[in-house]
């Protein structure tokens, strides 16, 4: 069977196998590259069942129909994620080509979903609420607002319980602490649908609550010759290889959060008195912080070879047009793959675990909370608490290294 409309005719293993390498062409993540092409291969045996084996988009939507079956295989998010593979994949059979980032195309919220989310917000900013907590919570809210859609409603007023037991049930086997984070947001989002007027019911009480339990809440704590390894992985030889090592080294030594690191903009580094200013995204608070030789030897490095680009930010795609570079946290799983490292099951080990090594071995240094709160930009001794999650064993055991006035 021939493709049909205006597509070429192709057979959809080759499709595959060119989209495939434009995806690397393009730089996409392997994680990505994995997930997508995996999509696809799927959708290929799904064609080859029914003896079909040139590409349409009539076979690719009914490929995405299956997947929206009654009884579905899959979560609701895995199905959504498919989907979009799938829009991918018919995009380069049309044009050949793709551009990262612009297939994706979501549907229109209704009117009255945006309402929400404009007073929403308005309610956040009167609460001073930082940029990084509005964003996550109107995020949370199209995930939420998405599932409403594809279960047939289109006003916030006809949300039921029956509704939420079901957008529950969407969470299924996701990671605990991801869970926790989603019922908190979605409790959230309940309450101010009910205070907002959204809604004549508040269904926020009824959210289950959800205890990690001490060992599931845990991050890596990193050891200098494993983190060590880590950046031994990268080639340094490389544009990529340069931007990534000074990315890694600003979160390991002076633990940043991985967003304030991508929101670094030239005009932060001050070369005179070796610090970096910023406003930190999640409290909203400024920060400044030192600027040792093996760091500032590492952005140098990197800057030299920095696209050029107009760009203000420090840390760039090295995609056309050069903008800002996305979220970092898969390429450093990547390089942790890649040295090797043991990392036990339940332990958290993406950027954030640099952050709680800083904090962790500033403590077992005795360095006192005082210093360490400002240092990290943290709001209070309490959060420095709740944020370390460790037993007085594991502090004692922590080794505090300094190399070329670095704290890891």
């Amino acid at each position: 069977m021939k493709g049909s409309g205006i597509l070429p005719t192709i057979e959809i293993t080759d499709l595959i196998a060119e989209a495939t390498k434009t995806l690397y062409d393009l730089e996409y993540s392997p994680r990505v590259i994995e997930y997508t092409v995996a999509t696809w291969k799927q959708f290929e045996n799904y064609c080859l069942h029914m003896q079909i084996s040139y590409y349409s988009s009539a076979m690719s939507e009914a490929f995405c129909n299956d997947l929206n079956s009654p009884n579905p295989l899959f979560k609701h998010k895995t199905i959504l994620r498919k989907i979009s593979c799938m829009k991918k994949f018919d995009a380069f059979a049309k044009t050949r080509g793709f551009k990262k980032g612009i297939v994706k195309q979501k549907e229109p919220l209704p009117e009255n979903f945006t309402a929400f989310l404009t007073a929403q917000d308005e309610m956040f900013i009167k609460k001073a609420y930082s940029e990084s907590t509005r964003e996550t919570a109107y995020k949370f809210c199209n995930r939420f607002m998405a599932f409403l859609l594809s279960m047939g409603l289109d006003k916030l007023s006809g949300v039921t319980w029956e509704l939420v037991s079901k957008y529950l049930l969407t969470l299924n086997g996701h990671a605990k602490s991801t869970v926790r984070g989603e019922l908190s947001r979605l409790r959230q989002t309940l309450k101010y649908m009910y205070l907002l007027q959204y809604n004549s019911k508040d269904f926020s009480k009824e959210v289950p609550s959800y205890n990690l339990g001490q060992a599931n809440s845990m991050s890596k704590i990193w050891e200098s010759k494993e983190l060590d390894q880590v950046l031994q992985t990268i080639d340094k030889s490389s544009t990529k290889g340069k931007r990534d090592t000074a990315f890694i080294l600003i979160a390991s030594e002076l633990g940043v959060r991985s967003a304030d690191i991508r929101n670094l903009k030239l005009t932060d580094i001050n070369w005179e008195s070796c610090s970096i200013s910023f406003v930190q995204s999640k409290t909203g608070k400024p920060n400044v912080l030192p600027l040792s030789e093996k760091l500032g030897t590492a952005i140098i490095d990197y800057l030299r070879v920095r696209p050029e680009t107009d760009s203000p930010y420090i840390f760039v795609s090295l995609i056309p047009p050069y903008g800002q570079m996305a979220k970092f946290n898969s390429s450093f799983h990547n390089y942790v793959h890649r040295a090797g490292i043991e990392v036990k099951r339940e332990a958290h080990y993406g950027l954030h675990s640099l952050r709680a090594t800083v904090a962790t071995k500033l403590l077992a240094a005795d360095v006192s909370p005082d210093v360490i709160v400002p240092f990290l930009g943290h709001s209070g001794n309490q959060t420095l608490h709740a944020y370390i999650r460790m037993d007085i064993e594991n502090l004692r055991e922590c080794a505090l290294s300094f190399e070329d006035g670095a704290l890891i």
